[in-house]
This record gives structure tokens, sequence and C-alpha cells, in this order.
């Protein structure tokens, strides 16, 4: 049976390592993987660089077919609906990677595409960005026990982080908040993660790494009492003066300069963010490889 890719919660401990091997033996050029000119589909419902760059580029280097599609160039712009396009992709793609608004959407497209399907992003899900964070954060430190700090909004990405602190069980996380937007009924199914609406210079003395992301996300509207909560637990250089000489500072990007992260701590000898970046490209590839599609 074909795997899917939606969720990091879908998988357990083993398979993420297995993934995170292959990458790494992709990148070493200990394994040499041909995809042998399989057509992989990539529909980006929503704006995006880094990861529509890593999949296209990784999939080229993997002698794979990127097929990037433009909806609002095909029939469903003209009212076919999502269920007979889905059916057409299923007779000329080997993959589909998605980034949409709707996380729904890979439920009724895996009743009608057979094959492999990857999430490149959805409201509640950024499973491609973590698992690279991950890879990135064992790649810094040399282990896979990490205690993370994480500052501002309750989204897709911390969702996902969540969810592989509960799937390795090695991962502990602080988050560092406004008690209004945390999602208490997502909470209920963590076990190392803990809220905190006051930052303590105690946790962030003996944090790994403090990691961000915008406070309105894709899927937002503006709400400027929202990014008033948010504007105190903004990645500043009084935040990092707590923290320990080996902390990293990581953001998945874009970022809104001067919102939740300041132009000194980004550019600062503790971001990673760029590294974070390159090795988009090698988990994807490693995680194309592993999926077998």
């Amino acid at each position: 049976m074909h795997k899917n890719f939606l969720n990091i919660s879908d998988f357990n401990k083993k398979d993420l390592e297995e993934i995170l091997e292959t990458a790494n033996r992709i990148e070493n050029k200990s394994l040499d993987i041909d995809l042998n000119k399989k057509k992989i589909g990539l529909i980006f419902e929503k704006p995006s660089t880094r990861t529509r760059l890593s999949f296209i580029s990784g999939i080229h280097e993997l002698s794979g077919i990127p097929i990037e599609i433009d909806t609002k160039n095909l029939n469903l712009s003209r009212n076919e609906s999502f269920i007979d396009t889905v059916k057409m992709f299923n007779l000329y793609l080997d993959c589909i990677i998605l980034r949409t608004n709707d996380h729904n959407k890979f439920s009724i497209m895996n009743s009608y595409f057979d094959k492999t399907i990857i999430n490149a992003l959805s409201d509640v899900s950024h499973p491609c960005q973590i698992l690279s964070d991950y890879y990135t954060l064992i790649e810094t430190f040399d282990r896979k026990e990490l205690d993370i700090c994480w500052f501002g909004d309750f989204n897709n990405v911390l969702y996902s982080l969540i969810d592989l602190s509960n799937v390795t069980g090695s991962i502990k996380i602080n988050i560092f908040t406004d008690e209004s937007l945390v999602n208490r009924n997502f909470l209920k199914k963590a076990n190392n993660v803990h809220i905190n609406n006051e930052i303590s210079k105690d946790i962030l003395s003996k944090t790994d790494c403090v990691m961000t992301d915008v406070f309105t996300s894709m899927n937002d509207n503006f709400d400027q009492n929202k990014k008033n909560k948010l504007m105190q637990y903004q990645v500043n250089s009084e935040i990092m003066k707590h923290t320990n000489n080996q902390t990293v500072f990581m953001h998945c990007l874009p970022a809104n300069i001067g919102e939740e992260v300041t132009e000194e701590v980004i550019t600062s000898s503790k971001s990673i963010v760029l590294k974070q970046a390159y090795n988009r490209k090698v988990i994807q590839k490693g995680l194309i490889s592993w999926l077998n599609i």
C-alpha cells in the first residue's frame, strides 16, 4: 500500500528516524536514488519560496520530473469539480505534493488518487518543515534530546512541532504565548509541552533552540489585538541574552522583521535560518525516497 506524508503524528519514531537517515545518506552521497523520471505534481494554492524551490530542485537531483500545476489554469476555474480534477491527476502523475488552505482536501484527494500524497503545508500542519528542523537540530547538536522554546502564535508549524515531540519522546517544548491563543484541545494529547505566559530567564538559560514564526499566518486575517498580545513575545536581543552560548535561533521564514523577531537576532551568530532553509531540500529528498513513490 502506498504511503502518504500528511502529518507527523501519522508516523512512529522508527519511521521518522529512517527518513532522517535516508536524507543524510543521500546528502553524503552514500545512497544513490533514481526516480527514473517519475512525474511529481506540485500544487501550490498558497505562496511558497523555500518549499517550492526545495522540492523542485530536490526532485530534479533525484532524476524525477517536477510538474508545477497552477490551479487557475485548470478547468477547476471553469467549474470542473475538485474530485474530477484529482481523477485526472491519478491518470498522469506518480505523486502529488499539495500546499493548501484546507487540510480536508487531503482526505478527498486520497479517495481518488491512489498514489503518494505529500503535505507541503496546510492550515493545521507543516510536517515537512518540522522534520527538516529536527534534522537541522540533530545536525547542530549531534543528539536527539532537545529543549526548544517557542515564542508567539499557536499555528500549524507549532502543531507539527508538538506532534514531533509526542512521537519522538525526546523533545521538550516550552511555549511562550498569550493564554487566549492557546489551543487547549490540541494540548490534551501533548506530553512534554509546557505553556508559559511569563518569560522565564531560567528556562531560556537551558534551551537549545529559540524558535518563532510570523504572528499572522497565511490563513489568518490581520488582527491588531492579537498582534498587540504577541508583541511581548517578540524574539529580540533582550530574550537571547538570557540563553546559553550554544543556543541557536530558528525561523521557518519568511520573517516579518520588527514583529516576531528583530533584525539583530535573525542576522546574529546564533541564527541558523539559512541552514534550516537549505535542509528543506535535504530532508525532502530523503522523504520522497523513503516513501518509494
